[in-house]
Parts: C-alpha cells; structure tokens; sequence
C-alpha cells in the first residue's frame, strides 16, 4: 500500500492539538486530576476561549488518531501475519508502556514511603492530591494501553476466521444515525462517569470510550472497504456545515450551562463526526503531500505523545509558579498558547534530537 501522506499531515495536525489540550489542563478547573492548576478564580473571558478549546479539541482529536491507527493497522496485519505482527506491536507500544509504566510504579511507592519526595513527583503526573494518597496511574499513557489490547483483539479476531459481509460507505443517512447513537450512548455513561473520570489506573475514561470504540471499528471496516477510495466528495459540503453549526452552538451551550447534558452529549457526537469526516475528505484531496520538514514531523508523532506531558507540567508550573517574563506571572490565555507553542516546539526537537540518538530508540520509537 503506497503511503498515505494526508495520514501524516493529519497526523501532525492532532499532536499539535493534543498538546495544547494538555497545554489547557491547568487552565481549566474541571481538570482535577492534573497536577499544576492556575490558582482561582478564573477569569471568564479567558477560561471561555480555553475551555471551548478543550472541549472542541476533545471531540475528535483522540478518535481520528484510533481511527488512523485502526486502519493502518489492518494492512500491517496482512503484510507480516500474526506473529510479526503481535512482535512489532509489542516492541513498538510494548516497551515504552511497560518501561514507562514501571517507572511510575516505583514512584508512586516511592512517594507512599518517603513524602519528601513528593514535591517532585508531580513532573510525572501520578494523580495525587497529597503525598499520603498517591495512587498508581497511567497518566497519558491510557493510549498505549488502549493501542495495545486494539492489536491484540484484532489480531484475536482474525485468527477466528469470522466472515465479515462488504459495507458500503457510510453515507449521510449512516452518519447521522452514528452521532444520534453515540450521543444517546454516552449520555447513559455519563449518568454514572461524566467527563473527566478515570477508571483502571488512569487508562479508561468511560465517558469518551464509545467514542474511540465507535472510531476503532470504523478504521479497521474503512480499509477492508476501501471506504477513503469511495467517499464522496460531498460529505465535506454537509459535514463541514453540521461542523460550522457545531462550533456556532458553543456560545448556547455556554450561556445555558444548566441545559441538559443530554444536548452536549449530541452536540459533542455530532460535532466530532464532523469534523474528522470533513478532515480526513479534505486532507485526502488538498493536502496528500509531503516534504523535507513534513517528513520529519510525521516521523516524530508517535515520540511526541509519549514525551509531551513532563515537559508540559514543567513548562506550566515555571509560567503559574514562576512568574516567568514579568512579577506575579502572565494571563492566564497567554500562558496557555506559550506553554502550548513552546512545548510543541521542545517536543520535536527533543524527540529528533535527544531520543532519537539514543541506542535502539529509532527500533522502537521511529
């Protein structure tokens, strides 16, 4: 399969938003478990522009990175057969998972033992709100994880031998119905997990899980289909606008906080479908190129996620804590887009220049 080079560019796109969801973790107060958070109250012009970001940002960026990996992963399956295939996927997710993992392990019993030591565990954000009550967590490590199991139960299912009949694309009529479902599907989660709620030491968040499932099947379905050969065009003229109406509705949602959370539920359902149905049309037909530094960045994504979140804490609890630039620290908006640009920028470089020359990290990273 020639590669898909909307895929990267796509891809770069995402990492840069993930960052800067994690970039406005400590700018929001519903983000509990992270652990720098700018000291209230909020302002609320500049908490609207940042909560609106993660809550945009947050409805699609994880579920087109599923849906990307889910489809790359059904090619890789056919070209190295299951055991090349377990044997990659455990080296590659594997080891950083397991390694990482370890490491977050022994410091969390570290900390349990000796609460000196507390004062630096945050850097590696084990969900604490004290010394005394650390608790082991995966942190952002749950993609992985997630990852990981997605390859293992494909590669289950095949071993099956379960005939799956053609599906067509999707057309408007099956989108619709998707985003109803979804939306009434989380709903019911949210009634017992709302937003923000982790369960299995950090790796499940219920409330978003039916989102990336829906998106994980629809990745591995999309290739044995060849769904991104045939889909129209013409999704992009209805899923843009149901994406523009969307975004307009943010101000409603806003204003009328106390709507029912069945609404946002809908509203997130349909706005994510949108914007990755309108996304992945798009990128395939005006931005299926590559180039010198584009290459390069695609290279990096993976290493990126798996490096971002120290760097951002330290960057957030310098700007909060530090009152780095000016006494008594910048605006809030303002430390969120710095803290967002800079770590994206040390992210890559540290990850094509530091990680990548260490032994054996372009075999498993790169």
């Amino acid at each position: 399969m020639p590669r898909l080079y909307y895929f990267d560019n796509i891809k770069i796109l995402l990492i840069v938003i993930v960052v800067f969801i994690h970039a406005g973790m400590a700018y929001v107060p519903v983000a509990e478990l992270w652990p720098v958070s700018f000291p209230t109250p909020f302002p609320a012009a500049e908490l609207l522009v940042v909560g609106t970001f993660e809550a945009i940002g947050s409805s699609f960026a994880m579920a087109l990175f599923f849906f990307i990996s889910a489809y790359l992963l059904v090619g890789s399956f056919d070209r190295k057969g299951q055991k090349k295939f377990l044997r990659d996927r455990f080296v590659r997710i594997g080891i950083p998972l397991f390694g990482i993992g370890v490491f977050l392990l022994i410091l969390t019993a570290a900390v349990r033992a000796n609460p000196a030591i507390f004062s630096f565990s945050w850097l590696f954000l084990l969900t604490v709100k004290g010394a005394n009550s650390a608790t082991f967590s995966l942190g952002w490590l749950w993609f992985l994880l997630l990852l990981l199991i997605l390859a293992v139960v494909y590669s289950v299912w095949r071993t099956l031998h379960i005939a799956i009949p053609p599906v067509p694309c999707p057309g408007n009529g099956t989108l619709v119905l998707a985003a109803l479902a979804l939306g009434v599907a989380n709903f019911a989660v949210r009634r017992v997990y709302d937003l923000d709620i982790w369960v299995l030491w950090h790796a499940v968040e219920p409330a978003h899980v039916l989102l990336y499932v829906l998106f994980m099947v629809g990745g591995i379905l999309a290739y044995r289909n060849g769904w991104l050969e045939t889909v129209s065009p013409s999704l992009v003229r209805t899923w843009g606008s149901v994406s523009v109406v969307g975004l307009c509705g943010i101000p409603v949602l806003i204003a009328f906080p106390k709507l029912p959370s069945l609404l946002y539920c809908l509203w997130e359902a349909w706005l994510g479908i949108g914007i990755c149905v309108t996304l992945l049309i798009v990128c395939k037909h005006r931005w299926n190129t590559t180039g010198r530094i584009k290459a390069v960045l695609a290279k990096n994504v993976y290493t990126v996620y798996i490096i971002q979140v120290p760097i951002i804490v330290f960057l957030q609890s310098r700007f909060i804590q530090g009152g780095i630039l000016i006494p008594g620290g910048l605006p809030p908006l303002l430390q969120f887009v710095l803290v967002g640009v800079l770590a994206t920028a040390f992210c890559f470089l540290i990850s094509n220049y530091v990680v990548r020359k260490i032994p054996y990290a372009e075999r498993v990273l790169f």
